[in-house]
Parts: structure tokens; sequence; C-alpha cells
């Protein structure tokens, strides 16, 4: 209904726009001809952007559709003002991360090929749009264990209400991600920028990609797990209130990346072995020494080997579940002296937290009969113990390996070499 809405408004504006209201029979014949143009195969500046390309000339389908196949950038004989309007906003391309160039320009306008005219603007702002919300590759590209979150985006539905009203450059200016560290990138980059620096430039425009695979709105409170700089933070109100060190997956064993949310906690946990882990690594040690099941507190049930709570256990004495294909969780260790460590991938993937207690006791901190002293006991009670969250909680596992802190840029390694990946992938 609101789509209808909008586009009624926009035949009204565009009749009601002309020095000379077209007829009737004009207004037919316009139509009409604007429905030839979008119905045929996409177009050479379209084919050539490939996939990219033909979802933005589906969506430029459904953008005319919607509009009953009405002119939307000119009268038929005068550009409107949001021509201008759009040339602008492609002016800001670089300053968010993307090549200008990409997208062209709006053409010089021509009163004989209006219907041309119209179509490619359209094209333009919707390439530019999808790719300032959505990103220009897509994450699997980079890792098949790289998912985005990014909530889908409708480019079509932002230009029908732009043009009703809300402007242009005003519509992709929010269509950009709005996060303090999305906007603390920005700011780097142009400092990169002016100082000349290929190389930081090319690491901060990633960075800043990376944030377009994540929602816009990452809640009010979250955790957020920065796999390459091994640091875990609760942030509240974009603002970090507990922080800790982390142990995150091997280069050959990596955590992957993704947007979840933790739904329990569970107390002496037991640790259900994976396969690939038994057979490699439980199993060798079994056929050199039969004691070894019993002197790691392990068992058997059936094809399944599993730790049991207690000191020891390779989870520590708690984890936070939340669910995902990948099987991973944060949790606890007994392994205290790897947060000493400057670079910590050492788990089999998911992802060990350097305190586990004021984890939970955060986790927590909304169902009142969870104290301190509740928690202590049923960590160390070696009875496995769930709990469901009252209000789950937003987790996301990122990688980032660029961002602005105090104003200064902050590196770190690229420990699964994501960023070489990456960068081929944008060159591809």
């Amino acid at each position: 209904m609101a789509l209808r809405f909008l586009a009624l408004s926009l035949a009204v504006a565009i009749v009601g726009s002309c020095a000379r209201p077209p007829s009737p029979a004009e207004l037919a014949d316009l139509r009409a001809q604007v429905k030839q143009a979008v119905e045929r195969k996409p177009p050479e500046f379209a084919a050539k952007d490939g996939e990219r390309g033909r979802q933005a000339w589906r969506d430029l389908r459904h953008f005319y559709e919607t509009t009953d196949y009405h002119l939307a950038w000119s009268d038929g004989f005068h550009p409107r003002g949001s021509v201008d309007e759009l040339a602008r906003a492609l002016s800001a391309a670089d300053a968010n991360g993307l090549d200008r160039a990409d997208y062209g320009a709006p053409p010089a306008f021509d009163g004989t090929r209006a219907i041309d005219f119209d179509v490619r603007c359209t094209y333009v702002y919707l390439r530019y749009a999808m790719d300032l919300a959505g990103g220009t590759i897509d994450p699997e590209a980079v890792s098949p264990q790289w998912h985005s979150a990014r909530p889908a985006v409708h480019p079509d539905h932002a230009l029908l209400t732009a043009i009703n009203g809300t402007g242009i450059e005003a519509s992709l200016a929010r269509l950009e991600p709005h996060s303090p560290q999305y906007q603390g990138l920005k700011h780097q980059l142009a400092a990169a920028r002016g100082a000349r620096d290929d190389g930081r430039v090319q690491r901060i425009v990633m960075n800043m990609e990376r944030w377009r695979w994540l929602p816009d709105d990452l809640g009010s409170r979250y955790i957020l797990v920065n796999i390459p700089a091994f640091r875990l933070d609760v942030v509240e109100n974009g603002r970090s209130v507990l922080g800790m060190r982390v142990v995150t997956g091997k280069k050959n064993n990596p955590t992957p990346v993704l947007a979840d949310t933790i739904e329990e906690i569970v107390f002496s946990p037991y640790w259900n072995i994976p396969k690939d882990i038994v057979e490699k690594e439980i199993l060798p040690h079994v056929a050199d020494d039969p004691t070894y099941l019993d002197r790691h507190n392990m068992e058997v049930d059936g094809d399944h080997y599993r730790q049991r709570p207690g000191r020891g256990n390779s989870l520590g004495q708690v984890k936070f579940v939340f669910p995902n294909h990948f099987n991973v969780y944060l949790h606890g260790t007994p392994s205290q002296s790897l947060f000493a460590r400057v670079e910590r991938d050492f788990s089999h993937g998911c992802v060990r937290v350097e305190h586990p207690l004021e984890l939970a006791r955060y986790v927590l901190r909304d169902q009142a009969e969870w104290t301190e002293a509740r928690i202590v006991a049923a960590m160390n009670r070696g009875v496995e113990q769930a709990v469901r969250l009252k209000h789950p909680l937003p987790i996301y596992l990122v990688y980032f390996t660029a961002w602005e802190e105090s104003g200064q840029l902050r590196t770190v390694a690229d420990v699964y070499g994501h960023d070489r990946r990456h960068s081929a992938a944008e060159s591809s």
C-alpha cells in the first residue's frame, strides 16, 4: 500500500511539473516507451557489471513497474533537479571507500533520448545504492566461513521514496553505515589519502566494506569478538563496558565470521568432542595409551566421545551458546597461560574467553536469582546445568584488521589471510 501511494504521488509530481503538461496521448506514448525500454534484456552498461548489473536491472524493472512506467528524472522536455543531486551524491563515493568510476555519471540530457536518459540515471542510482548499503563483493568470496549479516537492501524502494520528497542525496546518505566504527574509518581514510599512504588506504577501504556486511543497528547492547585482534567487548550504547582477551581458531580451524544471538549459558559443561578431533587427536592417543580416556576424564557413549565436567575440562567451567551450523560457542578454558601470548589462534574454532565469570555475571545480570555466589557454585559443581537467558544477547564474530581508536588508526596482523583474499576478490 505504501509503495502504491508513493507511485501515485510520483505520477502526480511528474505531470504537474511539466511546463506544458503532456497530453494523455503523449503521456501514454512516453510510458509505453519506458515499458519497452526496461523489458528488454540488460543493455551493455548493465551487462558489463555481471551479476551485480543483472540485480540492478531487476531492481530497475521493479521500480518502473511500481511507478507505472513514468519518467523519473525529467518531464520529457527538461531534466529535474534530482539529476544534479545524483551527481553530487556520487562525488561522495570516494569518501565511502568506493570508486566513483564504477558507477559512471548521469548522462547529459537530450530531449530526443529522454527514455534512455531516465533509464541510465535510475541504473546509476541503483548500482551506487546497492554497493553503499550492502558492499561491493560477497563475503563468501573471501571465505566460505564468512556470512553477511546485512539485512536485505531494496535500493528501488529508496529511490521511490527519494523522488517523492526525501531527496536523492539524503536517501543515499541514509544507506551508508552509521556505526561510530564505520564513521571512524571514514575519518581515517581521509587522513590516509591526505598522507598519500596507498597501503593504509587499501586496508581502511577493505575494513569499511566489512562494516557494510553487518546490520547498521547492532543493538543497544551486544558482544563483539574481533577475531584477528583476539579481543571481546561487551558494548552498550556504542561504548565497551567489559573487555577481555580471547583465544580464537587456528589457521586450519578458523573461527567463522557470523552474527547470532546468545540464548543460553551452560555451567559445568560436558565437552562433546567433534568427530574430526576424535579421529585426528583422541584415537591416536588411545592407541598408544589405553588409560588416556580415564586420565583425561573422557567417556564413550556409542560412537560419541565426551569429556565430563570438572577440573581440566577443555571448555572450562562455563560455555555461552548461540545456535549456528559451525557448532562454535564461547567458553572458558583451563589453559590460562595462552592469554599472555600476542597471537592467540590456538583453538579448534570456538572462542575461549579470559574472564568467564565476569562474562557470565554480565549475561545473567537481569536475572536477579543468579547472584555471583550462585554462578560460582554452578561453575564449580561439576554437574552440567543449562540456563536460558531472559533476554537473548546479540553476538558478532567479526574480522577487522583496522579501526579507529582514540582518534588513531589501529591495525593488527591478518592472521587468517582474509585481507589477501579480500583484495584478490575485489580485483577479479
